[in-house]
């Protein structure tokens, strides 16, 4: 196996692992539905690696393109992931049309020698653009979503920035035939998907670990306030413990532990001893 081979290889073990982390953190009934999309960017990334793998080992059965739109398709279920993340509106047609558009550009650059040094240009500005707008859309999410996905913003904008750089240096390289920028943008390429892959999708998982905290916070402090409430009877003043039996309140006091002692207030007393207070209040009066 070639060096690039062996750091396919890296990249997709390290994406397996992550997309079945992933996985099994939504199986559990964790994070929200958008969670899902953010999963198949997840094993299509992985998906690619895996075919680049088997382009290497034969590349007469796996077509040069197919790897590479695979790739794409999996950036644009970021940028879908990001969307419904934010809520912003769905683009799957612009994405079906950019991915056929992106396609076909790959065919023309298979079939034509002269210009196949711009495709890694072309790929470059695909991938940038694609980075770029979903570091826009995650920074435009609601404010209880903004903290959270700051992260995955910062990586997107990361690796747009990261495209950009290596879309220069294949630029160079297209433009002078002598020159090694190209085969440094590739080198660049095979380091940088390790880390973007990790970057990315474990900061993804700990947000929504994070929402999940803050919705499980959020459910219990919803309980505790129900469960805080004392069913009282509003004519003989029961009270309903949790076994749904009614018991007189001294009685579920105690059993609560809270001790109990009997008072009389001044309003029961001047209605229930009018006579005594009366007497009372003379003697004091004469006294």
């Amino acid at each position: 196996m070639s060096d690039d081979g062996v750091v396919y290889m890296v990249n997709m073990i390290i994406g397996v692992i992550l997309s079945a982390t992933m996985t099994r953190h939504r199986g559990l009934g964790a994070g929200s539905g958008t969670l899902r999309t953010w999963i198949l960017a997840a094993w299509c990334l992985t998906g690619a690696d895996l075919l680049f793998v088997l382009r290497e080992q034969a590349r007469s059965v796996v077509p040069r393109m197919l790897p590479t739109i695979t790739v794409t398709a999996g950036y644009l279920l970021l940028l879908l992931a990001a969307q419904r993340s934010a809520g912003a509106r769905d683009t799957r047609r612009i994405a079906l049309t950019l991915l056929g558009a992106h396609a076909l550009l790959l065919v023309i650059f298979e079939y034509s020698p002269a210009i196949t040094t711009w495709r890694s240009v072309a790929n470059g500005i695909v991938w940038g653009g694609l980075s770029l707008a979903t570091a826009a859309v995650l920074w435009r999410t609601s404010d209880r979503l903004r903290d959270v996905m700051t992260i995955p913003a910062l990586v997107m904008a990361g690796q747009g920035g990261f495209l950009a750089v290596r879309t220069v240096l294949s630029l160079s390289g297209a433009l002078n035939a002598g020159s090694d920028g190209s085969q440094l943008a590739q080198w660049l390429g095979d380091l940088e998907v390790s880390l973007f892959m990790v970057a990315l999708f474990m900061s993804v998982l700990v947000a929504y670990l994070e929402l999940s905290r803050v919705e499980l916070q959020a459910a219990r402090a919803e309980v505790q306030e129900l469960t805080s409430m004392l069913p009282l009877c509003s004519w003989c003043k029961k009270v309903r413990d949790d076994s749904g039996y009614w018991r007189r309140i001294e009685s579920f006091l105690k059993q609560k532990q809270i001790r109990v002692t009997h008072a009389l207030c001044e309003s029961c007393a001047a209605e229930h001893f009018a006579e005594e207070s009366g007497e009372v209040s003379a003697l004091n009066t004469t006294g």
